[in-house]
């Protein structure tokens, strides 16, 4: 994560490491990597499997060359109504927290559009409607 989201995934109980050039050494500084799992699709199969030491301990959900490089991709499968109870059920015990970042009126989609197409965000952004 970027530098100003540092203590954040600390408090969240992370070992965390910034990205950017020479980011696979400070984690690998870290210690060992269990495993591994992509969710934002930038390119790095390939340092995560270098990290990890095997393509089976690595997931991606938004890299769709992960194949290639023999890590497992899991879109979207299962039941909704099920993954929505179980969301739900781990909400009502503290288990899920899912912060929201900034809401918008149903008015203001587009400009909701565009912020999430800048990415860098620590929360959700919810149009109310």
């Amino acid at each position: 994560a970027g530098a100003a989201n540092q203590n954040y995934l600390r408090g969240l109980g992370a070992t965390a490491a910034t990205y950017g050039e020479g980011w696979v050494e400070r984690v690998r500084r870290l210690g060992r990597v269990d495993a591994a799992l992509d969710l934002a699709g930038s390119g790095v199969i390939r340092e995560l499997v270098e990290l990890t030491g095997d393509p089976r301990k690595v997931v991606s959900i938004a890299d769709l060359g992960a194949p290639e490089h023999g890590v497992r991709f899991s879109g979207v499968s299962g039941s909704m109504p099920e993954a929505l109870a179980e969301a739900a059920d781990l909400i009502s015990r503290g288990r899920l927290h899912i912060p929201v970042e900034k809401s918008y009126t149903l008015a203001e989609a587009a400009a909701a559009h565009i912020d999430s197409q800048a990415g860098h965000t620590r929360g959700r952004r919810v149009i109310l409607i």
